[in-house]
């Protein structure tokens, strides 16, 4: 692949990323692969707002779905993913923790 393609693909994952919920999914998938109704009642979202944030992860294939009897069970397409985003949350905790330090707040958990 061409740098410039990577680059584009890259743009385009950050932009699915770039919504809370997206990451809140991806955080618990993370954990393995679990059923839309597991993902509702971790997240909060409704069917309608979960299954649109779903088809974002989907389109840039960081998620996948399979069906189980009438379940549809997602999964992270690959698990580097997960750990790609706790490395992030690392390294903002570290910038919440040095902020913290130079203004002399206790800092909340991520």
């Amino acid at each position: 692949m061409r740098a410039k393609e990577i680059f584009e693909m890259q743009a385009q994952l950050c932009k699915a990323m770039g919504h809370p919920a997206r990451l809140e999914i991806v955080h618990i998938l993370r954990d393995g692969p679990r059923p839309v109704n597991q993902l509702a009642a971790g997240t909060g979202l409704s069917q309608a707002a979960l299954s649109r944030h779903l088809g974002a992860l989907r389109q840039v294939r960081l998620v996948t779905a399979q069906q189980q009897g009438s379940e549809h069970i997602y999964q992270l397409a690959d698990p580097k993913v997960g750990m790609i985003c706790d490395l992030m949350r690392q390294v903002l905790a570290e910038q919440l923790a040095r902020q913290a330090e130079m203004t002399g707040t206790i800092p909340r958990k991520p």
